[in-house]
């Protein structure tokens, strides 16, 4: 059973490489009864650069239209690094249920990455019910999200 951590839709996007997968996560997703903001590309055929999806899904993170957002391309790494560029996101490239429950947990990440190339969509859907289903801890791990948070902030005084 999925233990819902937020209300807000779940923001999607892919590249050309990672369009089936995120067509197979966004059915997972409104059947496990989530509301999905969908940000692109939706044909597999056209390449498209998977940078421009990434500065979509964290600026619905950044204007709190969503709490959570799943990008998507071949090997998931460009989604990652470009998302990681902007305050406030955390997005983490995932290849186990394991790895997002510590992602979810120590680093309260609020964005999944997953390479479609390397990633079965069975997978793919117990990585996502993890980081979905997983709440972020306390302790030394909220110390160190305060602290993620001030680099942040530091950074957006020096623009």
């Amino acid at each position: 059973m999925i233990r819902k951590l937020t209300d807000k839709p779940i923001a999607i996007a892919a590249d050309h490489r990672g369009a089936d997968l995120k067509t197979h996560l966004k059915t997972w997703l409104a059947a496990n009864g989530y509301t999905v903001t969908d940000h692109g590309t939706n044909q597999s055929a056209e390449r498209v650069d998977a940078m421009d999806y990434a500065v979509a899904l964290a600026a619905g993170i950044q204007g709190g239209r969503c709490d959570f957002a799943i990008g998507i391309c071949g090997s998931g790494q460009m989604m990652a690094i470009t998302a990681n560029r902007f305050p406030f996101i955390r997005a983490t490239l995932l290849h186990t249920p394991e790895e997002a429950l510590s992602a979810r947990r120590h680093g309260d990440a609020n964005m999944l990455v997953l390479g479609a190339d390397l990633t079965p969509p069975e997978t793919a859907e117990r990585i996502l019910a993890t980081f979905l289903n997983t709440a972020a801890e306390g302790d030394r791990y909220a110390e160190r999200r305060e602290r993620l948070a001030k680099l942040d902030i530091s950074a957006l005084k020096t623009l």
